[in-house]
């Protein structure tokens, strides 16, 4: 991208922001908690593919008198909203991916402090999660590359076998997210995140590329692609063991 296509995609986030700012004003009343952003406007990348994202947390019991959620037009922007229950998001156990979403966040209203210490309460990532995620990327990226792969080819679905390597890149990634403490993006932004990673193995997006390219299905092909993997993969081990304290033959007896 060009700079002056930086500079016009800089000029879209501000009008972006301009127009969510005041789509959201109108909310800002007796019975609402708080408002943030998701999404491109909220992490500063605002491109003709993006669109605002509103949630509106309010109180239980108290009608706003509009739909619960809707997407509209509004000013030359697309703005998708959603209405929820305060009390509910407190209650509810986020998910991953939304743990990483409202991790990132843009606090529009929040007159109590709630909602900030609602997102600092739910979108963390715990300890314990942590560890058993780098055990599992790490075991399940070593027998989907190798071992699902191998008995593919042995049952003459080469098809399958190449699809292995992708089930193994994406529990490596997996790995590599909670190796550099950090909550793992939805499917749509992880591979695109991961390469901006602050720890990553030597090599890595030289590595991606390769693992990702497919000429044909055939067996050399699949090596190909399998040496690459297994180069990253090696690198990850002895940092994963570091990190969770024990061997990888002890990984392979947990999960």
């Amino acid at each position: 991208m060009e700079s002056r296509d930086f500079e016009f995609e800089s000029e879209r986030l501000a009008s972006a922001l301009a127009v969510a700012e005041e789509f959201a004003s109108r909310f800002r009343r007796e019975g609402v908690v708080g408002i943030v952003f998701l999404g491109g406007i909220a992490r500063g990348y605002f491109d003709r593919f993006s669109d605002i994202d509103v949630i509106i947390f309010k109180k239980r019991g108290v009608d706003l008198g509009v739909r619960a959620e809707y997407e509209l037009e509004y000013k030359g922007f697309r703005i998708d909203y959603e209405i929820v229950d305060y009390e509910d998001m407190v209650e509810s156990e986020w998910s991953m991916e939304m743990r990483w979403a409202f991790s990132r966040a843009r606090i529009f209203y929040d007159p109590e402090g709630k909602i900030k210490s609602l997102i600092d309460g739910k979108a963390r990532l715990g300890d314990e999660e942590r560890r058993w995620l780098i055990i599992e990327g790490v075991t399940q990226s070593d027998w989907y590359c190798n071992t699902v792969s191998e008995s593919w080819i042995y049952r003459g679905d080469p098809v399958s076998a190449h699809l292995s390597i992708y089930y193994a890149l994406e529990e490596l990634v997996k790995a590599l997210f909670m190796l550099n403490n950090e909550l793992l993006p939805g499917g749509k932004w992880r591979f695109y995140m991961v390469q901006r990673l602050k720890w990553l193995p030597r090599g890595f997006n030289e590595k991606l590329r390769e693992i990702l390219l497919l000429r044909d299905f055939s067996v050399r092909e699949l090596e190909r692609r399998r040496s690459a993997l297994n180069h990253l993969w090696r690198q990850v081990l002895p940092r994963a063991e570091k990190e969770v304290g024990m061997r990888f033959s002890e990984f392979r007896k947990l999960v």
